[in-house]
């Protein structure tokens, strides 16, 4: 595809609402609205491969600080988008040619669209998380040596920021000016030129999501959704079985996250009974079965309601759900020992190898 349109929307919706470890899609409905109108009145965004692009583009990541959920009590006004680009272009005194998402999921697969459908820019088919992360320095952005900062922000009430700083303090210091603005903010970061950003990419994330959507959509059953999430994924089922116990985590909160720690705990109905406990913080982030770890943050983890056959979020979960437990595989950049420092359990307060990872000597 090399456009992304209003018709294309809600199939984009239904991916963006996948990758996200069941983290709550509150906000989601607004948001969407609103981007729905931009693109039928400014017409389809052009989607482009980072290779169709020339090297000396400049382009930056689109996405929020803050909890969607905010973003439903307090909506963007709509000038959020131009009024962070243009800020950017301003302290980098250039232009921008393409914008991208800093995370092609939930709210933050529509704030990039929302801003290439108002200032007339192509989105780039990239992300940099391929998921959901808490942190905004989470990123495969990051990994490869493009810097968070300079980074511009705005509210839905008015206030703007530039920020220059490094990741950890950058993160601290909007955090706190995020929390006295309503609970969200708009910003602009990662900006680079097209040529760093092809070996920094996930690549093909936004094409991605509306393949995935389409087939949620559109799969005759449950069945056929699990066929399908394993054949474009690489999806596969943890286990399956009925919510018996939601509660506190079994660790503290880790230093500089955002929420609490909390838990999900899954009796498996078609096997010897074993117990699938999900440890979470906003999003599911480790699967331990009869105590071993069975999955782990890079990775995926969501909930799949096999009753209703959609993703069901964390804050939608009630005891005696049926649910399939499943785990997507991140992108191979989180799986280096470089992702895994900043995005694996441990960067989590989990004091676990991950699954996959060989044990160290």
């Amino acid at each position: 595809m090399n456009t992304l349109s209003a018709e294309d929307l809600p199939a984009y919706v239904a991916g963006a609402r996948l990758l996200v470890s069941s983290a709550s899609d509150t906000g989601m409905d607004a948001l969407v609205d609103w981007v729905d109108e931009l693109l039928r009145r400014n017409g389809p965004v052009p989607l482009l491969g980072l290779d169709e692009v020339d090297g000396e583009t400049l382009t930056a990541a689109i996405g929020i600080l803050g909890s969607p959920a905010a973003t439903a009590e307090l909506p963007p006004v709509g000038d959020e988008p131009e009024a962070i680009v243009r800020a950017l272009e301003d302290r980098l005194g250039e232009k921008l040619g393409a914008v991208m998402p800093l995370n092609a999921a939930l709210v933050n697969a529509l704030f990039p669209v929302a801003a290439a459908a108002s200032l007339g820019l192509p989105l780039l088919d990239c992300d940099g998380m391929g998921r959901i992360f808490p942190l905004i320095h989470q990123t495969s952005y990051a990994l490869a040596g493009i810097p968070l900062t300079p980074l511009t922000a705005a509210s839905a009430i008015g206030d703007r920021i530039t920020m220059d700083a490094a990741p950890v303090r950058a993160e601290r210091l909007m955090r706190a000016a995020m929390n006295s603005a309503g609970g969200w903010m708009l910003c602009a970061m990662h900006s680079c030129r097209v040529a760093e950003l092809r070996a920094g990419a996930i690549r093909g994330s936004v094409s991605r999501l509306v393949r995935v959507g389409e087939l949620l959509r559109t799969a005759a059953d449950h069945g056929a959704v699990l066929a399908g999430l394993k054949r474009t994924l690489r999806a596969r089922r943890l286990g399956s079985g009925r919510v018996v116990e939601l509660g506190h985590g079994t660790r503290p909160a880790e230093a500089g996250y955002p929420a609490t720690p909390t838990s999900v705990v899954v009796h498996e109905t078609h096997s010897s009974g074993r117990l699938i406990r999900l440890e979470a913080q906003n999003e599911l982030l480790l699967a331990v079965i009869d105590g071993a770890v069975a999955a782990a943050v890079p990775d995926v983890l969501c909930l799949l309601d096999r009753q209703e056959v959609r993703i069901i979020g964390l804050e939608r979960v009630a005891i005696g759900d049926h649910v399939d437990v499943l785990v997507v595989p991140a992108a191979p950049v989180w799986h280096s020992a470089e992702g895994l420092a900043l995005a694996g359990p441990r960067a989590f307060g989990f004091p676990v190898q991950h699954p996959g990872r060989k044990p160290t000597s």
